[in-house]
């Protein structure tokens, strides 16, 4: 392979090659720099988070948005990338990115490639083709600086790892070739061209020695030796000092380079203990990368992973691939986690001294046996790989021996007990992604007619496991009739936790899970009745009914027997899809499960009631039937604590409800939604909230009569969530339907009525029915003053929106008398959230009197108290209103900043009108700076939102666009959007 096939180079600046030409101008710096990680890992996906660190080098360079740059950059390189004769395909998935490019079309993969090719050649004694190998591999590296466009610590970390993983090697290779060849002045040439520092790599440094001795030129030789020794000493590397020494006295009595083995070890073979390499090997260049990188000094290396992840595949077929870097490899499976006997240290060294050529019986005291071996490794650079390891105390005595090796040790366990003065590098293993998954079952299946969407589709079923992809492969290899799309069918309903017996997932679990303690055991069988996408440690200790202390002593031994993962925050865990399955099995009891479910659903249940009356203490209380045991529900201490739980717990209260249904516990289903509706409509969740109401509505009506007003109770919240969504017909039927059902269900539903009433007044006076609107609110506010004392919390909210309705009819001081006493009435029971609202609408009633500052004052306190409520829809309300006072005041820049943050919010929550406002504020301010293309597009998305909710506004600002248009040409395409700043991540208030 020459250089001139590269597409792309990576040593030196980022070039693409178009003919014979390579362009390394083809882009800004950042853009080269985003290809070039790219092409670190070609064919891999690198996520944003880590192209973000690879890219900026200084928080302080970080653009405000990184996610939207790299969006940006990757559009620009895909339009560099269509000027190459073959497509090359830049993908972006779940916030990962990928270029599609085969290793041997970079430039610093073909140099490997030359190098491994050079390596081969020389162990079968073609030194000459071997060399003219490493030469060839020369024309492709040799001076340029790898990843010169990125600056990070991360491209520093991998230019370093590049030098001492493959060009000093090269160079030791190349020096050894010409050695053998007898081209020493050849060598002292080579080794001339590199950087002075070349001499603080101690393989070099003998090269040059030994080529000086063979040169007969020993005094310069000696002379050598002795500065870089006295370094050595310097800087206290005794290991490196001593090594020299020992070379050059061997140099001094043979005058040759040849090192004997270490006094004791004359005429010890070198041992090849590996099993066979794994076929078709897949995936994982990361960790393989990453090996590489730790065995370049001796020390101990923890790969570890659940079992069947690959852990052994992965490390054998590094092992084969490495193996000419080290004298020897000793290998052994210490069956830790097997169903036959464990092994302990006595027989592993009786094993090892077997590799070296030591009949063990021959020693009889096995701690003689033990000095034996430690005597033979001594000195010596052996790969030891202990692989299948249970815990600590199995290896805990054999560690010592291997000081200077490289020991690779494998368990399903993160074995965490290792002594720190070890220093255990780690590399974790998890699943393989998607398309490697679907690679590994292309090569062992062959290929099929319309193979793609059923391979996904498996892959899926077998959750990128290795073990289940290969014994799924085996299990369809062996039925070649069969259609691939019938194995999609049965696997997708059946799973794969039971194929492959003895040797398939269900059996390598089970062997995990029978090295687990007691409660650990317990708590596996336990959490797998939980639906959601993770567990917390509460929840956890309540399914179990256990002290939360066991509990997570408990989910840490799971984590560290890589049954359970970490999800991000300490007291959070998942499970993979497989262990999921496998442990959900486990709980076979009916009785036992049903019990479990109970306390998992009156934990949430319990939780969502306390977080209810923290959040929203004023409000009328969803019914609940009595707490009967006690079901370890999380007491909160503040409303925000209680926003964090629902934040936190979001997509699991989703599972959960949808369990529910399924499982039957339909007043669950019923009550939850309920209760933490109105939370997450504060937090903007507006889709969520009705995805989960209509579920709740569903579990209602499963329940019949007996839940009627339940059932009204969840249409009401459902039409109150569609009016914040400014869907006025959805909103008006389900009101209305609320309405009829209370009405249905008889007795006192005077609190019920009212509510539908007064939201059906809201959509009156939202769709420009003012006087009806007025007219109903008064209805509703004397209704609900006929409950007295329970009803003030209603009663308080029905003035400010009655004053609100006001307010839209321009009977400002009406508005006025309704906004104070709906203040007082909340200032009365401390319900701040409420205090917010109403102090957001003294500030718009004040902008539209014109008492600007009385505005600022009443819309800055407002903005405070929704930021501690985390009520981002009101915050972004009161975004679009600072940014018209602002603008009104003439303080432009404050105007933006408002106006920018509040299309950030109201987008996110739903709240339309608002943006919409915020939109044009933007838009004049930016017509105003003579930036009129962000102005047109800010009125361009005004328009679009008011022209289905506010046709009047929308007529003005069709208006506007005319004149700016009128104005300047628009260009055809924008390379960033001036609304939303490039990299605008907004600053929550």
């Amino acid at each position: 392979m020459a250089l001139v096939d590269a597409r792309f180079t990576i040593l030196g600046p980022t070039g693409i090659r178009v003919g014979d030409d390579v362009d390394t101008q083809w882009g800004p710096l950042k853009e080269r720099a985003v290809l070039a990680v790219l092409l670190t890992r070609p064919g891999a996906s690198v996520p944003a988070s880590e192209l973000i660190d690879w890219v900026w080098s200084d928080e302080r360079e970080l653009p405000k948005n990184p996610s939207h740059a790299l969006h940006l950059y990757s559009s620009r390189i895909r339009n560099a990338l269509e000027s190459l004769p073959n497509r090359v395909e830049l993908s972006v998935s779940n916030g990962a990115y990928r270029l599609n490019v085969p290793r041997s079309a970079v430039d610093y993969f073909q140099f490997r490639d030359h190098l491994d090719r050079a390596r081969e050649l020389a162990r079968g004694g073609a030194h000459q083709q071997a060399l003219t190998a490493i030469r060839s591999a020369f024309t492709i590296w040799q001076h340029q600086v790898p990843l010169e466009d990125l600056k990070s610590d991360r491209a520093a970390s991998w230019r370093r790892n590049a030098q001492l993983n493959q060009q000093i090697p090269a160079y030791n290779l190349l020096c050894g070739e010409l050695l053998v060849l007898g081209e020493y002045n050849a060598v002292l040439e080579a080794l001339d061209d590199l950087e002075p520092d070349y001499l603080l790599h101690p393989v070099l440094l003998k090269r040059r020695l030994d080529a000086l001795h063979r040169l007969m030129r020993t005094d310069e030789a000696t002379q050598l030796y002795l500065s870089m020794h006295k370094a050595f000493r310097v800087d206290r590397n005794d290991v490196a000092a001593d090594d020299l020494r020992k070379f050059h006295d061997k140099l001094q009595e043979h005058g040759v380079a040849h090192v004997e083995p270490a006094a004791g070890t004359a005429n010890v073979p070198a041992p090849q203990q590996l099993p066979l390499d794994v076929p078709l090997f897949v995936g994982h260049e990361d960790k393989l990368a990453a090996l590489d990188a730790m065995a370049t000094q001796p020390g101990v290396v923890v790969v570890s992973g659940s079992g069947g992840v690959g852990k052994t595949a992965l490390t054998v077929h590094w092992a084969h691939t490495r193996r000419s870097s080290f004298p020897g490899v000793l290998f052994v499976d210490l069956q830790g986690f097997s169903d036959g006997a464990v092994l302990d240290a006595s027989s592993v060294v009786d094993r090892f001294l077997q590799g070296l050529g030591v009949p063990p019986d021959r020693i009889a005291n096995p701690e003689h046996r033990l000095a034996k071996l430690q005597s033979l490794l001594s000195g010596r650079r052996l790969l030891v790989v202990l692989d299948n390891v249970r815990d600590v105390d199995q290896i805990h005595r054999l560690l010592p021996l291997f000081s200077s090796c490289v020991v690779v040790v494998t368990s399903r366990s993160k074995l965490s007990g290792l002594a720190a003065r070890l220093a255990p590098r780690r590399i974790p293993i998890g699943p393989l992604e998607a398309e490697e998954a679907s690679r590994l079952l292309l090569d062992r299946i062959g290929e099929r007619i319309g193979s793609g969407g059923e391979l996904v589709e498996l892959t899926r079923v077998c959750g990128g496991l290795p073990i289940a992809l290969k014994v799924l492969a085996n299990h369809i290899a062996t039925r070649p009739g069969v259609r691939l799309g019938a194995f999609v069918d049965h696997f997708r309903e059946r799973g794969v936790l039971d194929i492959g017996t003895m040797h398939g997932p269900r059996a390598v679990f089970m062997q995990s899970l029978r090295a687990l303690e007691p409660d650990a055991h317990f708590l596996f069988r336990t959490i797998g009745a939980h639906p959601g996408p993770d567990i917390s440690v509460s929840a956890a200790a309540a399914m179990a009914s256990l002290p939360v202390c066991r509990v997570q002593e408990a989910l840490d031994a799971l984590v560290e027997a890589h049954l359970l993962e970490q999800a991000g925050e300490l007291d959070r865990f998942k499970l993979h899809d497989l262990l999921r399955e496998f442990s959900a099995g486990l709980l076979e009891d009916p009785g036992e499960r049903t019990v479990v479910e109970h306390r998992m659903l009156d934990f949430y249940l319990r939780t969502a009631e306390n977080a209810d009356v923290r959040v929203l203490p004023a409000m009328v209380r969803v019914p609940t039937p009595d707490a009967g045991n006690d079901v370890r529900a999380i007491e909160f201490c503040d409303a925000a604590s209680a926003h964090r739980w629902c934040t936190a717990e979001a997509r699991n209260i989703v599972a959960l409800v949808r369990f529910a249904i399924d499982a039957g516990h339909f007043e669950y289903a019923m009550q939850i939604p309920q209760l933490v509706g109105q939370i997450w409509l504060r937090q903007g969740l507006t889709a969520e909230v009705l995805d989960l109401l209509h579920a709740g509505l569903a579990a209602a009506r499963s329940l019949g009569k007996a839940a009627e007003i339940g059932a009204a109770d969840l249409m009401q919240q459902i039409g109150h969530t569609y009016l914040l969504r400014q869907e006025y017909g959805r909103a008006e039927h389900y009101v209305h339907s609320a309405h009829l059902g209370y009405l249905r269900a008889g007795g006192n539903q005077t609190s019920g009525i009212a509510i539908c009433l007064h939201t059906g007044a809201r959509i009156l006076v939202a769709t420009g029915n003012i006087p009806m609107g007025l007219d109903s609110h008064i209805r509703a506010l004397a209704l609900v003053r006929q409950l007295g004392e329970s009803g003030r919390g209603l009663e308080r909210i029905f003035l400010f929106r009655t004053g609100e309705a006001y307010q839209k009819a321009f009977e400002y001081e009406q508005a006025a008398s309704y906004y104070h006493q709906a203040l007082s009435l909340a200032q009365t029971q401390g319900d701040e959230a409420s205090e917010a609202t109403i102090l957001q609408l003294l500030g718009s009633l004040s902008f539209a009197r014109e008492r600007t500052a009385e505005a600022r004052a009443f819309a800055e306190d407002a903005l405070r108290k929704h930021a501690r409520q985390l009520a981002i829809g009101r915050v972004g309300e009161v975004c679009a209103l600072l940014s018209q006072v602002e603008a009104e005041a003439g303080n432009s820049l404050k105007a933006k900043q408002y106006a920018r943050q509040a299309i950030r919010f109201c987008g996110r929550a739903g709240a339309s009108l608002s943006e919409a406002t915020a939109l044009c504020v933007l838009g004049r301010i930016l017509g105003q700076a003579d930036q009129r293309d962000g102005a047109v597009e800010a009125l361009e998305r005004a328009e679009a939102i008011l022209l289905d909710l506010d046709p009047d506004r929308a007529g003005q600002v069709t208006s506007e666009l005319r004149h700016l248009r009128a104005e300047i040409d628009i260009p055809a395409a924008r390379v960033h959007s001036p609304v939303v700043e490039r990299g605008s991540e907004v600053r929550r208030p």
